[in-house]
């Protein structure tokens, strides 16, 4: 298992506690929070003109120039761009950079747009590197925590008395990693109207925003991309290693409807070559394509719809141990696992489980709270193939049978 995909927290609990799980069969990964990789043969297979996809990606017919002025491939922007101009005109391939993948993609954002003394509020829980790499850069970071008993949803009264003369980004992931939460389309709205009026800039990452497996585009609370809301002042991220099955390769991009923002993104990228390679480009161009996209998207909802039907049948056949807020989106849901009330010691239960019964999955309080916060939870991954996802929960469920008595409960404070 490549440790690289995991939180930084939980990177850190692995090697103290897991020496060499890289080298085990038998582990069953549900941490890593991608769908299956796939392979070009399998891009291939699913397109809807194979002979123009075997073309496009022949290896002989792919050129090894220079990305052009650091942009990234033109293809894939434009095909980035068709994808956020379905619901609004004026995304254009130029309102579009290319990266090395989404952490870099949001370094180059925060590192383009923050000074020492600027104030971010960021979303959380979340993924840790959306406040971390600003505090490391001399930001001051408030975190606009969400809680289970509100469906992990934002209250947009508490983000107005969070806002200071020197704040300067509102950082949201919409769907949400670790709680398969959406920011919904209202609260998208109260959420632009408010920093419309402060002029604050919005970095919205969308990295798993494709997978919409529980929420019907139908459903008035279905978001559209933050990049569509209105507000020029937005800024939004996504990566083809989340929902597009290409892990392998790291194409990640940076939207946005202001050109000063895209301006100083690029400068930043130009200086520490985060772009995309002109091979990487390429097939992430033909993923996005016309010719792939529906196909490729429609299997992983799939996957993740059926494998979420999984775990809730665990969850309902175990709810005198265990509770969740159903996820609406992404790869990643919330568990938390109690005892008469009290939480379990979610590390513990880690710990065992991995151990006795090679399941490897996050304990929450550890890897996103602060070892007190999301005491009793973890955080479980159900983007894997759905045979390895039916061993790990026969896995899990065995443990639960077999150890969970002997798991220790702690404080609820």
């Amino acid at each position: 298992m490549a440790t690289k995909y995991l939180p930084l927290e939980l990177i850190e609990w692995h090697k103290n506690h897991c020496p060499s799980p890289s080298s085990r069969s038998d582990l069953y990964d549900l941490c890593s929070t991608g769908v299956p990789s796939i392979s070009v043969s399998d891009l291939i297979e699913i397109s809807e003109s194979r002979a123009e996809s075997e073309e496009r990606l022949a290896l002989k017919n792919l050129g090894l120039e220079h990305n052009e002025a650091s942009s990234g491939d033109r293809a894939f922007r434009r095909n980035l761009a068709s994808l956020y101009s379905a619901r609004s005109v004026g995304v254009s391939e130029d309102n579009i950079l290319i990266t090395n993948g989404a952490d870099a993609s949001n370094y180059a954002i925060f590192s383009a747009l923050l000074a020492p003394g600027d104030h971010v509020i960021c979303q959380h829980p979340v993924n840790e590197l959306l406040y971390k790499v600003p505090q490391s850069l001399g930001a001051e970071v408030t975190l606009w925590t969400t809680e289970p008993t509100k469906r992990w949803q934002f209250n947009t009264e508490e983000l107005k008395e969070m806002i200071k003369d020197n704040t300067k980004m509102i950082v949201i992931q919409s769907p949400c990693d670790p709680t398969g939460a959406i920011v919904s389309k209202a609260t998208l709205e109260a959420l632009v109207e408010i920093a419309q009026e402060k002029d604050i800039i919005i970095l919205a990452d969308e990295s798993y925003r494709p997978l919409f497996h529980s929420i019907s585009p139908s459903d008035e609370d279905f978001p559209p991309s933050t990049i569509n809301m209105g507000y020029m002042r937005v800024v939004v991220t996504g990566t083809t290693s989340k929902a597009y099955s290409l892990a392998g390769i790291k194409a990640g991009w940076i939207a946005s409807k202001d050109l000063n923002i895209l301006d100083a993104c690029a400068r930043g990228i130009q200086y520490a070559s985060l772009t995309a390679s002109s091979l990487e480009g390429a097939l992430a161009a033909e993923a996005t394509s016309d010719r792939c996209i529906h196909a490729l998207l429609g299997k992983n909802i799939t996957l993740c719809r059926t494998n979420l039907n999984l775990l809730q049948a665990f969850i309902e056949e175990h709810s005198w141990a265990c509770s969740w807020v159903k996820p609406l989106a992404g790869t990643t849901a919330m568990l938390k696992f109690h005892k008469m009330g009290k939480p379990v010691d979610d590390e513990a239960f880690c710990l065992e489980l991995l151990a006795n019964f090679d399941v490897l999955i996050c304990p929450a309080s550890k890897c996103f709270g602060d070892k007190t916060r999301f005491r009793g939870y973890v955080r479980i991954a159900f983007g894997r193939p759905q045979a390895e996802m039916k061993a790990a929960l026969a896995a899990l469920a065995a443990f639960m049978e077999e150890m969970y008595e002997d798991i220790p409960t702690v404080s609820n404070k």
